[in-house]
């Protein structure tokens, strides 16, 4: 059967980034796609999926293959798509591992940045980012005469609701008290060792509030250890959830200290629920936050993140203001029906062109 259009997919549903952001356009989007995925990591070159993809693609016949990923997530989509004669690949960057602080192999690592990422963008016939800062990278400089656009992660902008009563019961959490939440895996990458160093600074000046950490990862628990011994600041971690947005609902102010970031669903997300957001000045966050709703940081410095927590939990006037702003950015900005859109005119841009 011919599909125009293939959509490539690292992860399990719910994941991550760009599966959640390639959920949303097959659920809204009135294109066909066909869909090949990819679960699990690929560790190392693996032929069989190179094969597996290969075999998929002659079978859709498609015009266009749009890969979500650099790297190990895009490298054997795009080989394959090269060995299926597909004639054009569209690469879609949500990340690069040059970008990891502390990755866990540092030869694996390096490999992935020095090898398969280049490889990768060099074997893509089309390449777009998720936002402007990714854009405007050193390393997309030799593929700049590639590059189709921007299109921003989006998000369904849903009527406000209040789920405090429910939630803070739950949580055991007086129903008076503040509410921070954080969405995001818990690895050190996302800045949890310098959240919990703001918040013992925090703790000595005896505000009281609680924080709510919702995310999946952590197996080992040493995350979770780096809050232990709070006194004054209930930290409560919740793990994945498939609701999240009733922990947003609940909540009073959104915390993102990421130490590095392209478009995050999860900071968009906390804008669409009117949530006053802190988050690091890196990446993608910069634009989403210059476009208003909340006030950014510098990564890697827990004294100006918890200055930032204490003087928005203290000004109650300032957090409706930055409530307002962020659903107006979401609508304007980050919408769903835009991100929709604007994927499809770059797919009918690239199916009606020549080249």
């Amino acid at each position: 059967m011919t599909i125009e259009v293939v959509q490539h997919s690292f992860g399990r549903p719910g994941s991550g980034g760009p599966i959640v952001a390639l959920e949303r356009l097959l659920a809204n989007s009135k294109r066909e796609f066909a869909v090949i995925s990819q679960v699990e990591p690929a560790n190392g070159i693996n032929f069989s999926l190179i094969r597996r993809f290969r075999k998929e693609l002659i079978a859709h016949r498609p015009s266009l293959l749009h890969v979500r990923g650099l790297g190990n997530e895009g490298f054997h989509a795009v080989v394959a798509a090269r060995l299926a004669k597909v004639p054009k690949i569209l690469v879609s960057i949500h990340g690069t591992h040059r970008d990891l602080k502390s990755p866990q192999n540092f030869w694996k690592n390096w490999i992935v940045r020095a090898i398969l990422e280049p490889a990768t963008l060099k074997l893509a016939t089309h390449i777009a980012t998720v936002c402007e800062f990714a854009a405007e990278r050193d390393f997309l400089l030799p593929f700049r005469s590639k590059f189709v656009g921007v299109v921003p992660n989006g998000v369904e902008v849903f009527p406000l609701y209040d789920t405090r009563a429910e939630v803070k019961k739950e949580l055991g959490i007086p129903f008076d008290e503040l509410l921070c939440v954080c969405v995001s895996r818990l690895t050190l990458e996302k800045g949890y060792g310098v959240l919990a160093d703001a918040l013992r600074l925090q703790d000595e000046k005896c505000l009281r509030f609680s924080i709510v950490i919702v995310g999946g990862g952590d197996d080992s628990g040493s995350i979770r250890a780096l809050f232990k011994g709070l006194r004054n600041i209930r930290v409560i971690f919740v793990g994945h959830q498939s609701n999240v947005v009733r922990f947003l609902a609940a909540s009073d102010l959104f915390v993102f200290p990421s130490l590095h970031e392209n478009l995050s669903n999860a900071l968009i997300e906390a804008l669409s629920f009117g949530l006053p957001v802190i988050a690091t000045a890196v990446g993608g966050n910069v634009e989403v936050i210059n476009n208003g709703g909340g006030v950014l940081v510098n990564p890697s410095e827990p004294l100006e993140l918890a200055d930032a927590i204490n003087s928005l939990l203290e000004d109650s006037v300032l957090r409706k203001e930055f409530s307002h702003q962020a659903r107006c950015n979401v609508v304007e900005n980050y919408s769903l029906k835009k991100m929709v859109s604007r994927w499809n005119e770059i797919y009918d841009g690239l199916l009606g062109s020549k080249s």
